[in-house]
């Protein structure tokens, strides 16, 4: 699969289930609302500033969920994430 253009397809990070300190359970309804962080599988062939393989956040509400081979990805396009430099 080719990515074309400015978009993005990211494989999520999973979110943790407790908070460092193991005392407070994130319930799965606040999960939908917070920005998920992952990696990019693949930058379409527009991109300037995102490559495979950099961590990204991106808004989850705001991408489209696709599935290849059982495997829930993120297509989301560059100008809407944010890129987590070292």
């Amino acid at each position: 699969m080719l990515v074309l253009g400015h978009a993005v397809l990211i494989k999520p990070d999973t979110l943790p289930e407790r908070t460092k300190t193991g005392k407070l359970v994130i319930p799965e309804t606040s999960k939908e609302l917070l920005p998920e962080t992952g990696i990019v599988i693949q930058a379409g062939t527009a991109c300037e500033r995102v490559k495979t393989g950099d961590k990204v956040i991106f808004p989850r509400k705001s991408s489209s969920v696709i599935t290849i081979d059982g495997e829930d990805l993120y297509f989301s396009y560059e100008h809407k994430i944010f890129y987590n430099q070292p």
